[in-house]
């Protein structure tokens, strides 16, 4: 039995000092604050890897974060402005419109007195020819006393207007008197109607007063019904402090 337990104790010699006995492994024991340490300090390091990895990802396939944001300011700044110019585009527009509706009804009020001026200025023309001509022709009724051009139109549905130059052919003095007028017409319903001016239209007495040397322009409004007609009108001159007219005219109107 001895012999027995001597060769077991030389096997288990041989097995762990001998040829096939394992490998002898010396390992240094770490700390656990020291390995808390590296853990971390690797963490971060892969961490900046991998932000910095992305980064780079980026700007290699043309995405740089920093650009993006200057362009995106300097887009911001564009549109800014171009707002800007927007609104004061806006002002001047509207300036621009009433300023030229402005100039347009200045245009109109322009045109309207330009043709006005235009055709007191042929009658004024017309005037002073036949003036000219009749003080040529030394014509006229008594002292040279005349009434020329009597016209009268339509103006509204119950007006006429009546125009009338009363001259003297040749005179020293001024020639003062006053016009009255007798107008008939017929009503809208055929009825004969004779009017006395100014008698029956006081308002008329300014326009028909005289006082000139060489001649004056007679013009007035004689009122009417509505839509009477005004057939005839005889104008007659009487000098101041007479009682009879010294020149007269007449008028038939179809």
């Amino acid at each position: 039995m001895a012999w027995l337990r001597s060769d077991r104790i030389v096997s288990g010699l041989r097995r762990r000092f001998g040829i096939s006995a394992p490998k002898l492994a010396v390992r240094t024991h770490w700390p656990w604050q020291v390995k808390a340490a590296i853990a971390g300090v690797a963490v971060l390091v892969l961490i900046g890897l991998f932000y910095g990895g992305f980064d780079a990802g980026r700007i290699f396939a043309g995405f740089n974060i920093g650009k993006v944001r200057e362009e995106q300011e300097k887009l911001t700044a564009e549109l800014r402005t171009l707002r800007a110019e927007n609104e004061q585009l806006k002002r001047d527009n509207i300036e621009n419109a009433n300023a030229a509706q402005m100039a347009v009804g200045a245009r109109d009020v322009l045109s309207k007195q330009i043709v006005a001026l235009q055709a007191e200025n042929t009658q004024l023309k017309e005037e002073t020819a036949f003036f000219e001509k009749l003080l040529g022709s030394a014509t006229g009724g008594k002292n040279g006393l005349a009434v020329q051009r009597l016209q009268a139109e339509r103006e509204t549905v119950d007006s006429y207007r009546f125009r009338a130059l009363v001259v003297q052919g040749s005179a020293d003095a001024p020639f003062k008197g006053r016009v009255s007028i007798s107008a008939t017409a017929i009503t809208d319903g055929g009825k004969r109607l004779t009017l006395n001016l100014p008698e029956e239209q006081p308002d008329l007495q300014p326009a028909l007063a005289l006082d000139f040397k060489a001649y004056q322009r007679v013009e007035g409004v004689i009122k009417l019904p509505a839509n009477a007609q005004l057939k005839t009108l005889l104008m007659r001159v009487t000098p101041q402090g007479a009682n009879a007219a010294k020149a007269q005219q007449s008028l038939q109107l179809q």
